[in-house]
């Protein structure tokens, strides 16, 4: 199963996360985000700098490549995987290096941390990190398949935005911005659409087989119950953008969401799921308004599979909680309740939106 890619900022940013929250919850070490893609690390009385590395796996070429090619200035190297040959390259460098040395974040369960000038290594790890492995569970992650018509990101973004408005169909080029792909990774996506007779040969979308076939791909890419649910003053430091409709930001999906949209559907219990555009956001958000159990949760935040369910955002017809926020637009909401086996396609079958600018597609 493909993973979907997010740009190189987005992966320092979550990267970035990822190490703050890690550091939260382990005694002794203490991790902050100091500017750009730098990092303060302290653990017990030693601190310093350090500049964050993001990759997907590094083997021994690979760490020898970023040994030669990087400014003199300690390191922290993350990634999916990191091989044994590459950790003893990093660690041999750190022999012969002055003032400077490389740490790195195994995500498979490995952190260590070495001081620039200190001999100590501080080792954490599987037992000292499990808690990064307790995903919440009872929802499908986004799943496009390898060999299916929506394969990643661009095929669920270029699929989703002719959906939004099929009279209008939105150039390759305009897709890829919105979503910060590039055009030949939306145009592949749109080219296979075609090809597998999802999207007409005028370029309109095939409804309702497009909308089924993408909500066979649909789910947020990352989604964690917390324990209170966020305040406007919170949501405006955390860049919610709740009053600027014009760029990306936070949004109101879910049940309650759907239903302020005149679907039939039980009300969830004033409990919003809110849709944050990127992942480093949701962490932010998930550390400050604490992780929750699906037993006993407040709000859930999620990171969507494109950028547009956070790009399109409007006012619903009637007010949902929190009431500062606005919704997603109806497609996402119909694809969030098309994941319900028992009843999603019986709900769907009985709403369609009043507002004459939603198109149902489905």
């Amino acid at each position: 199963m493909p993973r979907l890619r997010t740009s190189p900022d987005d992966q320092v940013d979550t990267a970035i996360e990822e190490l703050v929250t890690l550091a939260s919850n382990v005694r002794g070490l203490n991790i902050d985000h100091d500017h750009d893609d730098w990092v303060a690390v302290a653990v017990s009385a030693k601190n310093w700098p350090a500049r964050v590395i993001v990759r997907d796996a590094v083997s021994r070429s690979a760490a020898r490549q970023l040994l030669t090619t990087e400014a003199r200035s300690s390191k922290i190297v993350v990634a999916n995987q990191l091989s044994a040959d590459a950790k003893d390259e990093f660690a041999r460098r750190d022999i012969v290096s002055d003032n400077f040395r490389w740490s790195w974040l195994d995500r498979r369960g490995e952190l260590q941390l070495n001081h620039p000038t200190a001999t100590g290594v501080y080792h954490f790890d599987r037992g000292a990190l499990d808690h990064r492995a307790s995903l919440p569970g009872g929802w499908r992650l986004a799943a496009p398949a390898s060999n299916g018509p929506i394969r990643g990101r661009a095929g669920i973004s270029y699929a989703a935005a002719i959906l939004l408005d099929p009279t209008r169909r939105p150039s390759i080029r305009e897709v890829a911005a919105q979503v910060g792909m590039s055009h030949g990774a939306v145009g592949d996506a749109a080219k296979l659409l075609r090809e597998s007779g999802l999207i007409r040969p005028t370029g309109e979308p095939e409804t309702p087989d497009l909308f089924w076939a993408l909500a066979a791909a649909w789910g947020p890419t990352r989604i964690t119950p917390v324990a209170a649910v966020p305040t406007h003053d919170q949501a405006k430091r955390w860049k919610a953008r709740a009053d600027d409709l014009g760029q990306p930001g936070w949004a109101i999906g879910g049940d309650d969401a759907a239903g302020a949209w005149g679907a039939p559907v039980f009300a969830s219990g004033g409990r919003p799921w809110i849709w944050v555009p990127t992942e480093a956001g949701a962490r932010r958000a998930e550390r400050s308004l604490t992780p929750a159990s699906w037993d006993d949760y407040s709000a859930v935040a999620a990171v969507p599979p494109t950028l547009l369910v956070c790009r399109y955002r409007l006012t619903p017809p009637s007010m949902v909680e929190p009431d500062y926020l606005p919704t997603t637009h109806p497609l996402f909401l119909a694809l969030e309740l098309a994941q319900d086996p028992a009843r999603g396609r019986e709900i769907l079958d009985q709403w369609t939106p009043s507002d004459p600018k939603i198109h149902r597609v489905w």
